[in-house]
């Protein structure tokens, strides 16, 4: 049997649903960030998680780089940044954007649901994607409604009882 190609690979992933993530990084105090669906957590003891990310991206050269990212889990209703990081925007991709900075520096996106922010432990390449694994130095969550994907196209993931 031979393996699948790509695109029959890239269809059945397609049916994966994932939560959305904009995963940003800093270098020579500029900020960089990348809408990232390829997100799990690791491990708790040490609490570390990973993010696959396009080697020929930008952002990739920015964590590379510096060692550090930080992964923002959207909420429902931030939909626009998952757009705006997606690769719309080359240049000046935080101007007018809300953000704080944790114990690493990068970008910790206002009314996101959760975030991770991360020191780079390892980094594993597959295919063209770098996979890196991050301690996490810093991390909070609440409740409210995730900004889902699936099919191509953003989905509310919210729970209804």
């Amino acid at each position: 049997m031979n393996p699948p190609g790509a695109a029959e690979f890239k269809s059945a992933m397609r049916r994966v649903p994932t939560g959305v993530t904009v995963v940003t990084s800093l270098r020579e105090h500029e900020p960089r960030g990348a809408t990232v669906s390829a997100f799990a957590g690791v491990s708790a003891d040490p609490p570390s998680v990973l993010i696959c990310v396009n080697r020929e991206a930008r952002t990739y050269l920015f964590i590379a780089a510096s060692k550090i990212f930080c992964v923002n889990v959207l909420s429902l209703n931030q939909r626009d940044l998952a757009e705006r990081f997606s690769g719309q925007l080359r240049d000046d991709q935080f101007d007018g954007i809300a953000y704080r900075t944790e114990a690493t520096g990068a970008a910790v996106l206002d009314g996101t649901i959760a975030y991770f922010d991360c020191e780079v432990i390892e980094e594993l390449r597959a295919g063209s994607h770098s996979i890196f694994v991050g301690r996490v130095l810093a991390c909070s969550g609440h409740a409210e409604s995730p900004l889902g994907y699936f099919d191509g196209a953003f989905h509310d993931f919210q729970v209804r009882g």
